[in-house]
């Protein structure tokens, strides 16, 4: 899934915080093709921020190991404040939430096609997320023959949609992974707002 996918993700963790209080932010993406630690470097340098969010899909890798990938890289550029977003998997299972967001992202909200989406506290055990929601949006779109082709070429701009649709991304936190991001986000946002000078 594209790092924008993530947008509304963060959106949605951030304003749900309450020590931003009214604060205000301003969430950037930056996906600069290179390894995890020429990232960091291109967007702190790009996007200069109070706080860096880094993604990496765990995918096989322990996530500790990703984790660690992420602490090193972070300490070596010398990024001040960063939560790591690390999903079991990939961020796609995130996005196995949301029937409605799902139909409406195929472009065909009353359908009624049966989707084999997994049950929330399931979904960090999906084998492989991307495949599982890709499934899910051609069986929602129901569509056949030359406009399933062309449904298909447009699956990426669906998946970004459908992440762009969930209104409410609270059935996350029934999965570790998502607990611990939150749990980060909070504390290193209350870290920034309580620091003198915030």
């Amino acid at each position: 899934m594209s790092d924008r996918s993530l947008r509304a993700v963060l959106a949605w963790v951030l304003s749900d915080l309450p020590i931003l209080g009214g604060r205000g932010f301003v969430i950037q993406v930056a996906s600069p093709r290179a390894n995890l630690r020429e990232r960091l470097e291109v967007a702190v340098r790009r996007y200069p921020c109070d706080v860096l969010f880094v993604h990496r899909d765990a995918e096989r890798e322990p996530k500790e190991k990703r984790l660690e990938e992420i602490r090193d890289a972070a300490a070596a550029v010398g990024v001040p404040a960063f939560v790591p977003v690390v999903p079991v998997r990939m961020t796609e299972a995130w996005l196995l939430i949301d029937e409605k967001a799902i139909r409406r992202a195929a472009g065909n909200p009353h359908g009624q096609a049966p989707l084999p989406l997994p049950k929330a506290a399931k979904l960090e055990s999906v084998a492989d997320p991307k495949d599982a929601l890709r499934t899910c949006l051609i069986q929602a779109s129901e569509k056949t023959g030359r406009r399933l082709r062309q449904f298909e070429r447009d699956l990426p701009e669906c998946v970004q949609r459908v992440a762009e649709l969930i209104p409410d991304f609270s059935p996350l936190r029934q999965l570790p992974a998502f607990q611990g991001f939150e749990q980060e986000a909070r504390r290193v946002l209350t870290g920034l707002t309580t620091s003198p000078g915030a």
